[in-house]
């Protein structure tokens, strides 16, 4: 995209008007208030300045930026995407990074064509619908109102070989366009003419963020006629994979999903077209589907832009279970952010089969009440031991063990020990059964890493009376001293623990919780303050100063001087630029991550919690930067010490007031 095309796109997109789409606009002066169309506000809060091209909220969000930003914000969209939905109505065609602009026409027409085959196609559908017996009949027994065939544009196949092709050809759709969507093929039968590729089934279409029909889905609906074993093709089937359609990049329902979800901050994934469409019905429209396919990054990916809060539903079977798993092992790669849970159906039960018996309480409940993935772990594991018999008990109860080890929240940790503890056999005296079970966690966690063992008998052997615990004052999870009776320094009958943290825990080394909320500290309050100043008309120019002064005396680049690996990217690449006085706008668009464009609008509108910006506490703020970005002479002196090379007196005191410079937060030596 050049930055011409920018400026075109924002010419002709008027921003007031544009914005008055997501919430009302009144004018006050030059500019235009209204209610912030990201957090709910009674005292309007939002304003657009169209001479400026830009928009702020000034309450809750302290966010802004210009059209652009804009459309990714409220429509949760990619750069790339924002900008091609623009483009689309400004009326011109984007040029691509290394695509000459006449390729990129050609490739903007032919994703055109396939767009416009697949809404005539549709049309066709959706006017049939109401022909078919067949299809309504089938409508009426999934009992699919009238608006949710409306709302998911659902039509209906006719059970011909070439019906939709004749009607294409009858509306001047290219036939090389509708076979690229996938929408037949050449007949074998007969030269030159064309077989439908969906004959006889109920048609889904699958639809983008952008409102755009990019594919179909179809469901045979068997003929009652036929006899049973006729030959009808797969259950489902799927358009092809197209230029505008991968079944890895789309999430079915999302188009009508995705405000839902942004709103109630949770997403429940399912498996089929119908259990979206049963969901939506009853009211539950936080609910989308991949297409025939497992979770992949991408997916995970979209669902990460609207919520880290997801919910799987796959059937309950064995497949159902691995899928699940799968998914789980997936959304853990991706980082501790995504918060996840399994819903634990009825055996034989999905979504749509609940849902159309009416039982919505029961399927909300099922939501609210969604399993860990340890839980559901623990639950599949469960269904492979006879838990009446006692060898069976202890089958599950040893088998349980390594899956608990790999817990890391203590909260949680608790809770599935608590679960467990009735299959032990010391259950019901006291605490023993979970203190067995919390010191076989242990000990397997701490055998050495890549020796698997399996669980000891320990489990088995009730533990004796312990006295309860007292909260001490020592660390790890209750404080205290700890020592098992047969390795304890002290006297006193009876073993056990001196003393035990809930459960008669043993003595675990310090394990990493689950991370906390992120910590303001003055190195993260100095940074923000130094980006805040550096997008800042009025305080440019004195953050420009201060930051080359701190860059040279510490020979290192601007950007080398930031933690935040976005906010260093930020700096290195609007230094150069802004110290060539362009305008941070014209900056702006130069940056080739367009990405790194919107992070930067988490900096233009201070928030309440920023201290006011001034000479001297932007000079404060970089010299906290510079604290931990070591001068040249003491990175000279740690490179010495890396390499094993003795160091004088002189370069062993210099390195110990650094450190505790650096450790006290005093002045910088800049």
């Amino acid at each position: 995209m050049e930055l011409s095309e920018k400026d075109t796109i924002r010419e002709r997109v008027d921003l007031v008007e544009f914005i008055s789409r997501y919430t009302a606009l009144k004018r006050s002066g030059r500019t235009f208030k209204g209610l912030c169309p990201f957090h709910n506000e009674r005292t309007p809060s939002f304003h657009v300045d169209p001479d400026k091209s830009f928009w702020r909220c000034y309450g809750q969000c302290g966010i802004g930026g210009d059209i652009f930003a804009f459309v990714m914000k409220a429509e949760n969209l990619t750069f790339p995407e924002a900008a091609e939905r623009l483009a689309q109505l400004a009326g011109i065609t984007l040029t691509r990074t290394g695509v000459d602009s006449t390729e990129a026409a050609r490739q903007r027409d032919e994703k055109e064509r396939l767009y416009s085959a697949n809404a005539e196609a549709s049309r066709f559908f959706r006017a049939f619908l109401g022909k078919a017996k067949l299809a309504q009949d089938y409508i009426k027994e999934r009992g699919l109102a009238h608006e949710t065939l409306e709302n998911f544009q659902i039509g209906y196949a006719p059970d011909e070989w070439s019906a939709l092709s004749r009607h294409l050809q009858s509306r001047g759709v290219p036939m090389d366009a509708a076979e690229q969507a996938g929408l037949n093929f050449p007949s074998r039968r007969v030269q030159g003419e064309f077989t439908d590729k969906f004959r006889g089934r109920l048609i889904f279409p699958i639809i983008d963020v952008q409102e755009r029909i990019v594919a179909f889905g179809g469901r045979i609906i068997p003929n009652p006629e036929l006899p049973p074993d006729t030959n009808v093709g797969p259950k489902y089937l799927n358009s092809p994979e197209t230029p505008v359609f991968s079944k890895s990049r789309i999430l079915y329902g999302l188009n009508r999903a995705r405000n839902v979800i942004r709103d109630a901050d949770r997403v429940l994934v399912v498996e089929g077209y119908m259990d979206v469409i049963a969901a939506h019905q009853a009211g539950i429209e936080n609910v989308v589907a991949t297409l025939g396919t497992s979770l992949t990054d991408e997916h995970i990916r979209i669902l990460g832009r609207y919520t880290k809060n997801i919910l799987l539903s796959f059937d309950s079977d064995e497949a159902g279970i691995r899928a699940a798993l799968r998914a789980a092992e997936l959304f853990t790669a991706h980082g501790p952010e995504f918060a996840l849970k399994i819903l634990a159906m009825p055996e034989g039960d999905d979504p749509d089969s609940m849902l159309r018996r009416g039982n919505i309480a029961g399927f909300r409940k099922a939501m609210d009440s969604a399993r860990s993935v340890p839980e559901f772990r623990l639950d599949g594991l469960k269904r492979q031991f006879d838990l009446t018999d006692e060898s069976g008990r202890m089958g599950y109860l040893r088998e349980s063990i390594p899956l608990l080890a790999e817990v890391r929240s203590s909260l949680e940790l608790d809770l599935l020990v608590g679960r467990l503890a009735p299959y032990h056999p010391a259950f019901g005296s006291g605490t023993r059964a979970e203190a067995s079970i919390l010191a076989e966690v242990q000990r397997w966690r701490t055998q050495r890493p890549g020796t698997p063992q399996a669980p000891s008998d320990d489990v088995l052997v009730p533990t004796v009376p312990r006295p309860r615990y007292e909260r001490g004052s020592g660390g790890g999870n209750g404080g205290g001293n700890w020592q098992r009776n047969n390795q304890s320094s002290g006297g006193g009958g009876g073993g056990g623990w001196q003393q035990r943290p809930r459960y008669g825990q043993p003595p675990p080394p310090p394990r990493p919780e689950a991370p906390a909320g992120p910590s303001t500290t003055a190195l993260e309050k100095a940074e923000r303050a130094v980006l805040r100043g550096l997008l800042d008309d009025d305080w440019r120019m004195v953050t420009l100063r201060e930051l080359e002064r701190a860059a040279k005396a510490l020979a290192c680049s601007p950007g080398g001087l930031f933690n935040h690996p976005q906010g260093r990217q930020l700096v290195e690449a609007l230094y150069p630029l802004l110290a060539g006085r362009m305008s941070l706008q014209r900056a702006l668009d130069q940056l080739i991550d367009q990405e790194l464009a919107f992070f930067a609008t988490r900096y233009l509108v201070p928030t309440n919690a920023d201290a006011p910006l001034s000479e001297e506490a932007l000079h404060d703020c970089v010299n906290e930067l510079a604290l931990r970005h070591p001068p040249p002479h003491i990175r000279a002196i740690q490179a010495k010490r890396t390499e094993g090379i003795g160091l004088t007196n002189d370069e062993i005191l210099a390195l110990q007031a650094w450190t505790l410079a650096k450790k006290r937060g005093g002045e910088s030596t800049l």
